[in-house]
């Protein structure tokens, strides 16, 4: 009888290793290969990996090429900007926002910050910066309360006098040289909207703030660049995008969306477009802190994701009318966050039924899989970045990135499902007047 526990850990390792032995004689490959099929997929190994040595080998030789001369000749003729602040309780930020946002010394820049129903102090706040005519100061006091982001940057934009228009969040500072390359590459008279690059500001807060900014180095320092680089992109931010008036006008500008900013990119898109990614406009928000407050978020980014995408402009897959490329990344978006946030938990029940025992075997494998890949993933877009003197630290926390992807992906399939059904379908996201007469998709 065994009393050590070491003797114990010995033997039941030895124990595993013969059922695993005689599982893998009696399997073929093509069964391996559906055994660990999910985590090469959601190890995302065409998406990233490949676009990662890419955009890595690109760099050295060059590529894409430099244009910040004709950036500059572009801001030289003083085109004028307006920049869009709007907000709801943001008095803890809209002072510092302000304050980034004149260090740009454009001379031919208007800021527009609209109080949208605070309960706070944020019109105190910026009050001060406007009666010295640094800004322009609205408030909306009206007695159905806070009228919701799209409607206050609808508001902004008919106050506003810029041809082109930076839409900027309240808790968002930005690098000296942001104007430079956000409204430069309008100089391409094709582009409707550029999309900076968000970074988190906080990201060293809690282990969520960490995780989100390594999250950001994948999906928009490095996905955002490999789809500029093969004329892909699909969405600008609503806390850090610039929009050619024209385009906002021929669009209609923003609609009152869960997804706003994903739905204004995708109406441009729609109306002819291009839309441009600037990787040196750096921007630096706050990100949640906790995962309560991540879920949140999420949860309503992945709703709007369906709604937004495929449930109101899922006609951009009609490659024959509109431009195919948008087709087809709107298509490898449904693939990646939709079909195979379903089919990953089908598989996950089945394995449970029919295969419990090699989980103990996949998944270690699996994950290590997923690590490596993620390590290139967050890796490469470090190495591009301006900041990797800074961000470098964060690769160290590589290998608990796939763990918070597993997390993110249960709460994209609860949206996902609630979404599906209609359920809550009116969020608190945007008030109640904002939904009153907005359509349902």
């Amino acid at each position: 009888m065994m009393t050590d526990p070491f003797n114990w850990i010995v033997f039941a390792l030895k124990e595993l290793h013969a059922v695993f032995i005689v599982h893998f004689a009696q399997r073929t490959a093509l069964e391996w290969m559906f055994f660990f099929f999910p985590f090469f997929v959601f190890g995302e190994l065409p998406r990233y990996v490949l676009p990662a040595f890419i955009l890595l080998a690109g760099s050295f030789l060059g590529l894409p090429r430099d244009d910040t001369e004709r950036k500059k000749h572009f801001l030289a003729n003083l085109p004028r900007i307006s920049v869009l602040l709007v907000g709801h309780n943001e008095h803890r930020t809209i002072d510092k926002a302000i304050e980034s946002l004149l260090e740009f010394r454009y001379p031919a820049m208007e800021i527009i910050v609209v109080d949208d129903g605070s309960t706070d102090n944020m019109f105190s706040k910026a009050k001060p910066y406007a009666d010295r005519g640094l800004v322009k100061l609205f408030r909306n006091s009206g007695a159905t309360g806070r009228s919701g982001r799209p409607v206050g940057s609808n508001l902004a934009l008919l106050l506003s006098a810029g041809d082109f228009i930076l839409s900027v969040d309240a808790d968002t500072s930005f690098d000296r040289e942001t104007l430079l390359h956000m409204i430069g590459p309008f100089y391409d008279s094709a582009v409707g909207a550029v999309a900076g690059n968000l970074k988190a500001r906080n990201a060293r807060a809690s282990f969520w703030t960490r995780m989100q900014s390594l999250e950001y180095f994948q999906s928009i320092s490095l996905w955002k660049r490999w789809l500029d680089l093969i004329g892909m992109n699909m969405q600008a931010s609503g806390a850090f995008g610039a929009f050619r008036r024209q385009a906002l006008e021929e669009c209609g500008a923003w609609d009152p969306e869960l997804a706003e900013d994903a739905d204004l990119s995708l109406k441009i898109k729609k109306s002819g477009w291009k839309i441009a990614f600037a990787p040196l406009a750096i921007a630096m928000t706050n990100v949640p802190e906790t995962f309560s407050m991540l879920a949140r978020q999420r949860h309503r980014w992945d709703r709007g994701m369906l709604r937004t995408y495929f449930h109101k402009h899922g006609n951009l897959l009609k490659f024959w009318r509109f431009d195919w490329r948008n087709a087809f990344e709107l298509g490898m978006e449904y693939f990646f966050t939709i079909f195979l946030s379903y089919l990953y938990f089908i598989w996950l029940g089945y394995m449970l039924w029919r295969h419990a025992i090699l989980l103990l075997f996949i998944y270690p494998i699996g994950y290590a899989a997923y690590s490596v890949t993620s390590f290139i993933t967050l890796g490469v877009p470090i190495i591009l970045s301006e900041r990797r003197s800074q961000e470098w630290p964060l690769i160290f926390w590589t290998a608990l990135f796939p763990l918070y992807k597993g997390l993110l992906r249960i709460i994209r399939l609860y949206a996902l499902i609630l979404e599906t059904l209609r359920v809550n379908y009116e969020e608190t996201y945007l008030p109640a007047s904002a939904w009153f007469n907005a359509p349902r998709w």
